[in-house]
């Protein structure tokens, strides 16, 4: 079982990237989109992308290593870097929200 706890970290990383994901498709889209919404399916799709696989035998724990892991850290700053230079230009709704918390 504890073993399993290898996954705790691709889940808080993917939450993160697909809210990053999420919030700049919303950007170039202009969606008027609220950032509790972006959050629910960021975290509903993150835990489908790492979870579906495991549970369907596609993969198993020995492939989610320190390097996909690394991969995904990686991308999640890349995204967070592009999402903080796009924020002036193309404002969000969710933008607001966050100011507020």
């Amino acid at each position: 079982m504890l073993h399993a706890l290898i996954v705790v970290p691709f889940y808080f990383f993917s939450a993160i990237l697909t809210f990053l994901a999420l919030a700049l498709v919303c950007r170039l889209t202009r969606a008027k989109i609220g950032a509790n919404t972006l959050a629910i399916v960021a975290v509903i799709l993150a835990v489908a992308v790492v979870a579906v696989p495991l549970a369907l035998d596609w993969i198993d724990l020995a492939h989610m290593n320190g390097r996909r892991l690394l991969a995904l850290a990686v991308a999640t700053v890349v995204l967070a870097a592009v999402d903080t230079l796009l924020q002036p230009l193309l404002p969000l709704p969710a933008d607001r929200d966050l100011a507020e918390l």
